[in-house]
């Protein structure tokens, strides 16, 4: 039994540690989205042309920000957006 518990108490240490690392990862991506002037009222934003042929959308950028933005926000304590996010996440994925 104890080994079980062992095996679980791994198997969620792994699982935060994954998630943090998405997370600061997720974080750099949408500094770097941002202070390129990617988005779409930036210097330089990405069109849906910059991206073709990748099964990426301008749109799925503006809502991969959106859910960065959000991200930071829930981990610090702040209000983030009530948004579908799963719905959107999957479409990103291409699922």
């Amino acid at each position: 039994m104890a080994s079980r518990k062992v095996d679980f108490a791994l198997a969620a240490r792994a699982a935060v540690t994954d998630f943090s690392e998405a997370v600061e990862r997720i974080g750099e991506l949408h500094a770097i989205f941002t202070d390129s002037g990617y988005d779409a009222t930036g210097i330089d934003s990405i069109e849906n042309e910059d991206i073709e042929g990748h099964d990426i959308t301008a749109t799925d950028l503006a809502n991969f920000a959106a859910f960065a933005a959000n991200v930071a926000l829930f981990l610090n304590n702040g209000d983030p957006a009530q948004v579908d996010y799963a719905s959107k996440i999957n479409a990103f994925r291409g699922m």
